[in-house]
């Protein structure tokens, strides 16, 4: 059977995977600064034949590894997402490091229980998910278009079926005024930071009003120079979150409105930037869900449903253009307590639960590939499904 194919392959690239995963973890590299991390997988992948083309696009540091037996194929084709960025002061406790093992032994398993699969899998490597969202620009790019699906498993402290992201981008606001003296000449002021407040104000006013899956959070970057001064500029920075990106879009409009208003109000005025781009949301639906849900329990996992959509992240992107698989892995044993970013977490991954999530993540990332490439109406459904759900219908 093909499972016990995957079983052998897992076995016989193992130890090769864990090297890789242990040589990322120990050397983290933070997001935009990924030089060595991509070397040292680009030449993992040389020596197991795979052909390599970076940058893939041209974000530094990213990669398109193309099995070399394979790279004339016309055919279908899906890709395996490897990220491999850190975080600064805690290492990999995003777990990216071995989130990139798991792809590519996946990949290496499959090949070797099926290297006649119907359909060609990619590494592609994804850098600065932490930061900048380098899978924002690749898609773009059109790095991602032509494949059937993407998939990739993220670590956790629990087993799911997808993590949904939220759609998500940002505003920087700058309120502009005049600078007088606040005791002996108020009168000839305009203050910028009374602009900053009332839009402030107008927002939380607003929450009441938007659906359930909007968010945003905002600070005060620079509120003025002295209490005797009235304020002349004032800078916030606000990010936004969503369940869809239309929603996005919509919250985005009602924040700029605002920011108007509170400056005719106030006599100053005001200008906002988006400095990064938008992140998009993923698309699931129950179908997909059961799916993973099968592979998962052959390795003797149980995992729930996707919670609500928290926090955001570039690989929505990916899912604008093609299905995306992204399921969350356990290495903790169920400890809720330990969480994702925090240090405890990267020191999960130097024990044998590490070790088990590194053969059930690639186990799980085969079984699917192999599943959608054996029966191509479940995967014509998926893809049917995501591109009715983008063409908002």
């Amino acid at each position: 059977m093909i499972q016990e194919e995957i079983k052998k392959g897992i076995d016989l690239y193992y130890k090769k995977a864990k090297e890789l995963g242990d040589y990322l973890t120990e050397h983290p590299e933070i997001s935009g600064q990924e030089e060595n991390s991509s070397r040292y997988i680009m030449g993992f992948l040389e020596k197991q034949g795979y052909e390599i083309l970076s940058p893939y696009g041209t974000v530094p540091y990213s990669f398109l590894a193309v099995d070399k037996k394979r790279r004339g194929d016309k055919g279908k084709k899906a890709a395996f997402l490897c990220e491999y960025d850190a975080l600064p002061g805690v290492g990999h406790a995003c777990g990216h490091s071995f989130s990139c093992a798991i792809s590519i032994l996946g990949a290496l398993a499959l090949r070797e229980a099926c290297p006649d699969l119907p359909i060609r899998i990619d590494l592609i490597g994804t850098p600065g998910e932490e930061f900048v969202g380098g899978k924002c620009y690749m898609a773009k790019e059109g790095c991602f278009d032509g494949y059937e699906y993407g998939a990739m498993i993220h670590l956790n402290n629990e087993d799911e079926t997808c993590f949904q992201v939220l759609a998500s981008n940002d505003r920087y606001f700058t309120f502009r005024g005049k600078a007088a003296h606040a005791s002996s000449a108020p009168e000839k002021g305009l203050n910028a930071l009374n602009g900053a407040r009332i839009f402030m104000e107008a927002m939380d006013m607003w929450r009441q009003h938007l659906t359930k899956d909007c968010q945003f959070h905002g600070i005060v970057v620079k509120g003025g120079t002295a209490p005797n001064i009235v304020p002349d500029e004032v800078c916030l920075d606000y990010y936004y979150r969503a369940g869809t990106i239309e929603n996005l879009w919509k919250l985005n409009k009602i924040s700029e409105e605002c920011a108007k208003g509170a400056a005719i109000a106030t006599g100053t005025t005001v200008e906002w930037q988006q400095r990064y781009p938008d992140y998009g949301e993923i698309y699931w639906n129950n179908f997909i869900d059961q799916l993973v849900r099968k592979i998962f329990e052959k390795t003797g996992r149980t995992p729930s449903s996707p919670s609500d959509p928290a926090g955001s992240s570039d690989v929505g992107n990916v899912s604008m253009c093609i299905p995306v698989f992204h399921p969350m892995l356990d290495i903790t044993g169920g400890r809720k307590d330990i969480v994702l970013h925090d240090r405890k977490f990267e020191e999960i991954l130097h024990t044998k639960e590490m070790e088990r999530a590194l053969k059930d993540g690639g186990r799980i990332l085969a079984e699917l590939a192999w599943q959608l490439a054996s029966h191509p109406e479940t995967m014509e459904k998926i893809k049917k499904d995501h591109a009715l759900y983008r063409s908002g219908n």
